[in-house]
């Protein structure tokens, strides 16, 4: 094949890669760029956003993940970019303007350090000859090498091993060559020890694949909660399982378009599951809510009809209507459909006169629709 066959097959790839199917409707989400490959999102530190290619080095592995397309086990076309092709080709799509940065991924060709290095080639062929100074997030392969990680934090923007699973039971149900402790929870150690001795503004991310392994919504949360408090984790990411032997038709509304409380059934279900999961991240990280905050069915599993806050507050309705003139910042952060920014908005638009109406609130630009039957305006 030459560069650009194989490029298109190495972009389509990536598509298998949900992380980013879900987000609000004033976000964009991953869309087609010229010549049909995908290009995805990402904020910097700074909040500006930045478009990605997003490519694997190579689709061929050693690995049997039951929950890829590429592992394998499967009869699939297989190809390699060398590191000189692929650095070559993102210069070119960058100077067309066409992307700004790399989300270079790979899979596992012979073990973690051969394939470390080419994408490590590629980075340095980047950031050396073409002198490209902008963003890369570059897959670290479980059970890297310290002296691997220490090169990918040292060249790459943000650097991500994928969790997969919340333990090593859910784990070993998915694969037989991956251990969850020894390859993945180690080499997220060792990418905390190479940020702190080598580039502190690397990040480090992580990334659930949503039922593959039968797990709960609540092990997900709790391992998230863990990721969090003990391993210096910026972001966890969640990406809903497909079966690939068995596809169903997801609606394309749900991938593309942003979320609904509806779903029309297992095709949608998977990824309503994700957004809540990404709703509780939130909780968790923006809302000062603990893991005992969030609440499950008798199954472990989140609600697929109402979003975890408001579970939250059906179940203390002690706590509500919350008087929205009196009532603090933390309380009202509590309030269904409310978030910090509003919060911001109506605890600075009541210092300057008291709020008496819903439409007062829609003036300060603080979304009622959900969080009205919580609040109440005393005149």
């Amino acid at each position: 094949m030459d560069t650009e066959q194989k490029l298109n097959i190495l972009t389509d790839s990536s598509k298998y890669d949900l992380a980013c199917a879900c987000k609000t409707g004033d976000q964009p989400g991953r869309v087609r760029g010229d010549a049909g490959r995908w290009i995805y999102p990402a904020v910097l530190p700074s909040g500006r956003k930045v478009f990605l290619l997003k490519t694997l080095q190579s689709n061929d592995c050693v690995n049997d993940c039951s929950y890829c397309p590429f592992n394998s086990r499967k009869d699939v076309a297989r190809c390699t970019l060398e590191p000189a092709q692929l650095a070559s080709v993102f210069m070119q799509l960058r100077e067309a303007g066409r992307v700004d940065g790399l989300f270079l991924s790979s899979g596992v060709c012979g073990n973690a350090d051969q394939t470390m290095a080419k994408m490590l080639a590629t980075v340095e062929l980047l950031r050396k000859r073409h002198l490209f100074r902008g963003f890369i997030h570059m897959k670290v392969i479980p059970g890297a090498s310290d002296e691997a990680v220490n090169q990918a934090v040292q060249q790459a923007t943000r650097v991500s091993v994928n969790i997969e699973s919340p333990n090593a039971k859910r784990l070993g149900k998915l694969t037989s060559r991956k251990r969850f402790h020894e390859d993945i929870i180690s080499t997220m150690q060792s990418i905390n020890r190479a940020r702190k001795a080598y580039n502190r503004k690397c990040s480090q991310t992580t990334q659930f694949v949503v039922g593959a392994a039968g797990e709960s919504d609540r092990e997900i949360v709790l391992s998230t909660e863990r990721l969090y408090s003990k391993i210096d984790i910026e972001r966890v990411y969640f990406s809903a399982y497909q079966d690939f032997e068995n596809p169903p038709e997801p609606s394309q509304k749900m991938l593309f378009e942003g979320m609904t409380d509806k779903s029309g059934g297992p095709a949608d279900n998977i990824f309503v599951r994700e957004h809540r999961l990404y709703q509780v991240d939130f909780l968790l990280r923006k809302y000062n809510f603990s893991k005992e905050d969030i609440l499950y069915d008798t199954g472990g599993n989140l609600s697929l009809r109402k979003d975890p806050k408001q579970v939250w507050a059906d179940h203390h309705p002690e706590l509500f209507p919350l008087d929205v003139n009196r009532a603090s910042k933390e309380e009202l952060l509590r309030v269904p459909g409310i978030g910090p920014i509003s919060v911001n908005r109506i605890i600075k638009g009541r210092k300057q006169e008291k709020i008496q109406w819903l439409d007062d609130l829609k003036r300060l630009g603080v979304r009622t629709s959900q969080g009205r039957d919580y609040l109440t305006l005393k005149r």
